[in-house]
């Protein structure tokens, strides 16, 4: 027999219950501050790149342009003591020998000598021709078909700065300055030749780092002279896109990749319009980004394990923090207990204290006695009630204290006797305060006894001020009949004052005034914002 079951059709219903939200915790702070701060490094790192690559491009112009100007200078020496030497030679030179007589030569020598070493001079005739004993290896035996000569044939151009030119015998670079030579007819040309290696006495001592070159360029753009060494004619005028830049302007910088060898310069120019010369000084890029990758590899060595040990940091404090704050969650419970205890405590005393007052009154001695007794146990009490009324336990707010216990002790008195109270705020320690209120208690209440007999009309006034940060003065005055605080006490009033104030670590005297009496106490108090 098969056993038939149905399907259910009740409805399932699954409670989600709800998970209390977290609560935001110092733990969550740290890591988010360390977060923020780890994230702020890294931006002020990033921020500081990109001003120290802004400053460093700056810083390289600046150098650039300096280093042009020093170049600019020296060469405008080569070039004018160059040209003065030429125009010697071609004053001495007037009608073209046929040989160059020794004694001219060793002229020629002498002066040559005051010029950078390695010069060379080298005397043509009105073919082209070097004349005899007029050479040099350096320099080309012909010029007749170059285009300078032509143009200095034809025209009868003066001077004339070439090219960069080959020195034939070493193979470097020369600057070569040409100058016709005829008076009034043109008879030939003379070459002065000074080697580019010049340059690098102009490069060297500025430390302008690897890769840094001097460019000497004709205003036409033809290249005159470079360190390091380049012996191939170059035209920027034809190559660089800042041509037309440099040719309008007398000094000035930009960043450009070189035509020559391929590489990004800051380049710095000076014009010597005298001469017709572009002087150019420039600064590798990868020199300059050198130093600035130093610096930054140098700062992620510092800030990389920083980061690290700061979120490290984090996690472990927060970890700590949140076992702290459970601690401290256990200690706010067992502290709020505490206080609730401390605080049935104070009443329950303060509550004794009445009940013994009360009994006092019951017993079969003196009504003064009694009156005096209670009123000394009313200043205790009134201790323990400021103190339960409050949620300090370690300290007592004077002001208040002593001014209800005023209005305790006025409240069964002469009403034809005043009293005026000025009291500032302060504090004294707990165990203080029983005794400031007994003193208060027994000066006011003799005031009120004895100063005013045979019911006198009078004022009691009672001051309280702050002397210093550590001294508290209570200053209690009548203006009734006075005494003599030489004479004897009846009571215990004085010596328990006497002892109170020992009590309290302070000091007391009573004095005769003019108006009546007044008795003066200093005590010490809580410090502001110490707590002691």
């Amino acid at each position: 027999m098969t056993e038939m079951t149905s399907p259910v059709t009740s409805t399932e219903t699954a409670t989600v219950e709800q998970r209390p939200r977290r609560r935001w915790e110092a733990a969550d702070t740290v890591i988010a501050a360390v977060g923020a701060l780890v994230f702020i490094i890294l931006a002020f790192f990033v921020f500081l790149c990109i001003q120290g690559y802004a400053s460093s491009q700056a810083q390289a112009h600046t150098r650039a342009q300096a280093a042009a100007d020093i170049v600019a200078n020296e060469i405008k020496w080569v070039a004018g003591s160059s040209l003065t030497a030429l125009q010697l030679v071609a004053e001495k030179l007037a009608m073209m020998p046929t040989a160059l007589e020794p004694v001219d030569k060793a002229d020629f020598d002498a002066a040559l000598s005051i010029l950078p070493a390695g010069t060379q001079l080298a005397i043509y005739d009105v073919d082209g021709l070097i004349v005899p004993n007029g050479g040099t290896p350096g320099l080309p035996a012909n010029i007749a078909g170059t285009d300078y000569f032509a143009a200095m044939r034809q025209d009868s151009a003066e001077r004339v700065i070439l090219p960069v030119t080959k020195d034939a015998a070493s193979g470097e670079g020369l600057m070569v300055f040409a100058q016709s030579l005829g008076s009034d007819v043109f008879a030939g040309v003379a070459l002065l030749a000074v080697n580019t290696s010049i340059l690098n006495e102009f490069l060297e001592p500025q430390n302008l780092g690897d890769g840094a070159t001097v460019n000497i360029v004709r205003a036409d753009g033809w290249l005159v002279g470079r360190s390091p060494n380049v012996t191939e004619p170059t035209n920027f005028a034809e190559t660089s896109p800042y041509w037309p830049m440099v040719s309008s302007q007398e000094n000035g910088t930009y960043t450009a990749v070189s035509t020559i060898d391929g590489q990004t310069r800051v380049a710095g120019f000076r014009h010597l319009p005298n001469y017709g010369l572009v002087a150019f000084a420039t600064i590798s890029q990868d020199s300059i980004m050198a130093g600035l990758w130093a610096a930054i590899i140098s700062v992620l060595w510092l800030i990389i394990p920083l980061s690290l040990a700061l979120i490290g940091g984090s996690l472990l404090t927060a970890r700590l923090l949140r076992r702290s704050a459970h601690n401290e969650r256990t200690l706010a419970s067992a502290l709020a207990h505490n206080e609730v205890l401390f605080r049935e405590i104070h009443h329950r005393v303060k509550n004794n204290l009445q009940s013994v007052a009360s009994l006092l009154q019951m017993q079969p001695i003196p009504r003064e006695i009694k009156a005096n007794m209670g009123q000394r146990i009313a200043a205790m009490s009134a201790v323990h009630e400021h103190i339960y009324r409050s949620n300090n336990f370690s300290t007592v707010d004077v002001k208040g204290y002593l001014q209800t216990l005023i209005e305790n002790i006025r409240a069964g008195q002469d009403p034809k006797v005043q009293v005026v109270t000025e009291l500032e705020e302060l504090s004294v320690d707990k165990d203080h305060g029983t005794p400031l209120g007994l003193i208060l208690n027994e000066v006011v209440s003799n005031a009120f006894k004895h100063a005013f007999p045979d019911d006198r009309e009078g004022a009691v006034a009672v001051h309280l001020i702050r002397l210093d940060e550590t001294t508290g003065q209570l200053t209690i005055a009548d203006n009734g009949v006075g005494f003599d605080p030489e004479q004897p006490a009846k009571g215990i009033g004085r010596r328990l004052i006497t002892a109170l104030t020992q009590q309290l670590g302070g000091t007391s005297h009573f004095e005769s005034t003019a108006e009546g009496s007044q008795f003066t106490l200093n005590f010490p108090i809580v410090s502001q914002g110490t707590g002691r």
